[in-house]
């Protein structure tokens, strides 16, 4: 039996006053620097034109969430995706991402990987391409 089977995991929307903090927190165990520095940041990226974040609740607990945006028609671009580490390899990631792809009309998703997440995404249907994160702007290179 999976250890979580028994406690019921909700896949919703993401609400900026019901789950910022809980997704704030998750970046920080990821050591994500980007929305650490503003909580006005996170919540203008997490809410813009074009994206669906998409949160794992247990209960009230925001345990996963993912921030992908789309054309709402055919792609999309899977931007984050986090799960607490007590509930990773139960599937939680797989349903986040399929529910946010759902959501933002996606046949496909474009992403990149760290080397450690490499595995989860070759679960999917897939083709490898090799790809870049660029920072136009020089001072815009930090982590995360």
């Amino acid at each position: 039996m999976d250890r979580h089977e028994s406690e019921h995991i909700e896949y919703a929307p993401f609400e900026v006053e019901e789950h910022l903090s809980g997704v704030l927190a998750l970046c920080e165990a990821a050591g994500w620097e980007s929305f650490r520095q503003s909580s006005d940041l996170a919540r203008r990226s997490l809410t813009a034109p074009g994206v669906c974040t998409m949160v794992a609740l247990r209960g009230r607990d925001v345990i996963g969430f993912a921030q992908m945006q789309g054309d709402g028609v055919l792609q999309a671009h899977l931007s984050l995706i986090a799960v607490a580490e007590g509930f990773r390899r139960e599937g939680v990631g797989r349903r986040l991402v399929e529910e946010a792809a759902l959501r933002c009309g996606a046949r496909r998703v474009d992403l990149i990987s760290s080397r450690e997440s490499e595995a989860f995404y070759e679960s999917f249907a897939h083709r490898s391409r090799a790809g870049f994160r660029i920072y136009p702007s020089s001072e815009e290179g930090e982590a995360g």
